[in-house]
């Protein structure tokens, strides 16, 4: 399964019909935050492909203009082509505004999920807006990770944890990917094209490979 992660940036050349930065067309994409709607539904509509997204701290049109055709997963689980998914709207509080969680109010949403996690007994995938607490966050309140998801992780041990929030730019498409355990977590900033490879090889215990475009 080829997945398209996108967040915080528009790309309208994802939206060309014969565009060269995808090498195929991804059978998912993943939106993770801080996007405008329409974007989303255009990239549902152009690629035909089933759309996941969760909510980020400036996405405040969603509730009255949400996206045509996409699933807000934000604590859900869903399964897509054999894998679990898990969401994560929001960032850390830092002046009030809409889908901003402090560290308590995140842990709570974690909690209300435990029966239904442990119903599912494993979950591939979590996406979510921000990162995890010391892994690609930033020292200011609003860039600052969650210590919620690094426990999340510890425990659930997903394959993949694909976030956004964090703007920075990549010259090798291996600086957007940390560890933690053996979680690879990946900054998803403008939109990041990988082979579900990466969550099969972990899902069977094996090496994680390094399949990304």
């Amino acid at each position: 399964m080829k997945i398209l992660a996108v967040s915080d940036k528009v790309v309208s050349e994802l939206l060309q019909q014969h565009t060269m930065l995808l090498p195929e067309k991804p059978d998912i994409i993943l939106a993770c935050g801080d996007l405008p709607p329409e974007y989303l539904t255009d990239l549902r509509q152009h690629y035909n492909v089933p759309l996941y997204y969760i909510e980020g701290n400036h996405d405040l049109r969603y509730q009255t203009s949400p996206p045509q055709g996409c699933t807000n997963i934000h604590a859900r689980v869903v399964q897509e082509h054999g894998f679990q998914l898990l969401g994560f709207s929001g960032c850390r509080w830092y002046n009030g505004g809409r889908n901003q969680y402090s560290e308590v109010e995140m842990k709570k949403i974690i909690r209300s999920l435990w029966f239904k996690l442990l119903q599912q007994k494993t979950v591939d995938i979590i996406i979510s807006h921000a990162p995890p607490r010391f892994t690609h966050d930033r020292e200011d309140p609003c860039h600052k990770g969650f210590r919620a998801f690094t426990n999340l992780i510890n425990k659930q041990k997903p394959a993949l944890f694909i976030h956004g929030h964090i703007h920075d730019t990549f010259e090798n498409p291996a600086d957007r990917i940390s560890k933690v355990n053996n979680t690879q977590v990946i900054n998803s900033y403008g939109f990041f094209f990988f082979d579900s490879e990466m969550a099969t090889k972990q899902k069977q215990n094996q090496p994680t490979a390094k399949a990304f475009f």
